[in-house]
């Protein structure tokens, strides 16, 4: 099998990242995380984050040395997208692997043994010729002891969103994490890889800060979405149908529906088959 690289970023979501690296560290062997090194977003904002705490999170988990973080400055542009191309784009360039997955700190995978152990080793002759996809879970609103999640309208998960993370260093990201080699949506393939992503599932003031500083963040000022998220509750969340606003993609949310927090990941765990 060939070595695989994964590349992460360290920002306002630095909190996520040790949970999230713990999911897939012993299935790779170089994880490179970049820190922008004057704590700026991709937007041009300032960030902080509780250093020392990242830093002792991540030394215990790196029991092989596999960790290394990258400090530059990586705002060249006044366009976020820009940024974030060039952040992934430098970190790839550093990796020491061509097969590089990246994998962002607010996504925790939920069946890596699978898709490193069995998938990976089928498609690794085609590594460097495809954009290798995984499907997002996602839970939209933590309420008391329950968490609203994205679901289709038969009560299950929701995988209907798909994100590049599997590349090879000869490839150039042009959009955040999909490649040259998926342009115009060609040369991807699916994988079983399914990963709960926290992106909107954080308290209001954290939400705010995500969608204002993301790589597509100049499509929040005319976006619902952050108003239709504020205004849910667990007694008029049923109400909303095919309601995912147009500026952060295309695929509609159909329902959502509320889980015990607890047993979010058993949930989206029985459901696993219908993502492949």
């Amino acid at each position: 099998m060939k070595k695989k690289s994964v590349i992460s970023l360290i920002s306002y979501d630095a909190a996520y990242l040790p949970e999230s690296v713990s999911k897939y560290y012993n299935y790779v062997d170089e994880i490179v995380l970049g820190l922008d090194k004057n704590r700026t977003t991709w937007s041009g904002n300032s960030f902080s984050f509780d250093e020392k705490q990242l830093w002792a999170d991540l030394s215990a988990i790196d029991g092989d040395s596999k960790i290394s973080i990258i400090e530059e400055d990586f705002v060249k542009s006044k366009i976020a997208i820009e940024n974030d191309n060039y952040e992934r784009n430098f970190l790839k360039a550093q990796c020491t692997n061509d097969w590089i997955f990246s994998i962002d700190a607010d996504e925790y995978l939920v069946n890596p043994k699978d898709f490193f152990y069995n998938y990976c080793p089928l498609v690794e002759r085609y590594y460097n010729k495809a954009d290798i996809c995984m499907t997002w879970a996602t839970p939209y609103k933590t309420i008391g002891d329950a968490t609203l999640v994205i679901a289709d309208e038969d009560g299950s998960p929701f995988f209907g969103e798909n994100q590049g993370m599997t590349t090879s260093k000869d490839s150039t990201f042009t959009y955040a994490r999909w490649t040259d080699k998926s342009a115009a949506g060609h040369n991807r393939l699916m994988s079983p890889l399914v990963a709960i992503h926290w992106s909107l599932c954080r308290d209001k003031d954290a939400l705010h800060e995500k969608i204002n500083n993301i790589g597509h963040s100049d499509l929040v000022e005319n976006d619902p979405f952050y108003q239709i998220w504020n205004q849910v509750t667990l007694e008029n969340y049923e109400e909303l149908h095919n309601f995912k606003s147009s500026g952060l993609g295309t695929a509609q949310w159909p329902i959502l529906r509320a889980i015990k927090s607890e047993q979010v990941t058993s949930y989206i765990e029985q459901h696993l088959s219908k993502a492949y």
